[in-house]
């Protein structure tokens, strides 16, 4: 697969262009920088996009099934979860840059810009599987995890830890009684 996906403007049908590729882990590597690379690898992936002009205004549309393999937050095993939606952009002309320190209004918030007469849509599909994981990986649902004091995987084993191991800077308040304050009825 080509590392870019450009699409140039100046023939693109008045119906519109519809493009369909499967990206994988490589693909993902080579379009972002290193200081920008995911926690997670790409198991797989498949991307549709529809894109259709109106002027100088271009929409995009799209539809992302994927794919990522990460270790579980909770036992730290190797784990796969399906990612995936339906996304949409609507790209303008780019314009003069405005002041840094100037605050964006919702709808240019919304919207990408282009100049010349190609869009890439690597950036985009980047952007939406980066979007779609997880903050956390889970296994499966139920996952059990490490035990806090052996390290045992729960899922698998169990373990002979106490289970009301008490932090010694914390046991001072287990002796720690609140009195209720009466109140009078009138």
């Amino acid at each position: 697969m080509s590392d870019s996906l450009k699409i140039n403007l100046m023939i693109l049908p008045e119906e519109g262009l519809k493009i369909a590729f499967s990206p994988d882990d490589e693909w993902l590597h080579r379009q972002l920088p290193v200081e920008e690379l995911p926690d997670f690898s790409l198991a797989g992936a498949d991307v549709r996009c529809h894109i259709t002009r109106s002027g100088d205004t271009i929409y995009i549309r799209g539809e992302l099934a994927a794919q990522i393999s990460q270790e579980c937050s909770r036992c730290l095993e190797p784990a796969t979860v399906a990612i995936g939606g339906d996304f949409a952009y609507t790209m303008l002309p780019a314009k003069p840059q405005t002041a840094p320190d100037l605050e964006l209004t919702t709808e240019e918030l919304e919207t990408g810009y282009y100049s010349g007469d190609f869009i890439d849509l690597a950036p985009i599909v980047c952007e939406q599987i980066v979007l779609q994981a997880p903050m956390k990986v889970l296994c499966r649902q139920e996952c059990r995890g490490l035990c806090p004091h052996c390290g045992t995987n729960l899922n698998t084993v169990s373990c002979n830890c106490r289970e009301e191991a008490i932090d010694a800077r914390l046991a001072v308040l287990k002796n720690f009684k609140v009195k209720k304050k009466e109140t009078k009825r009138g």
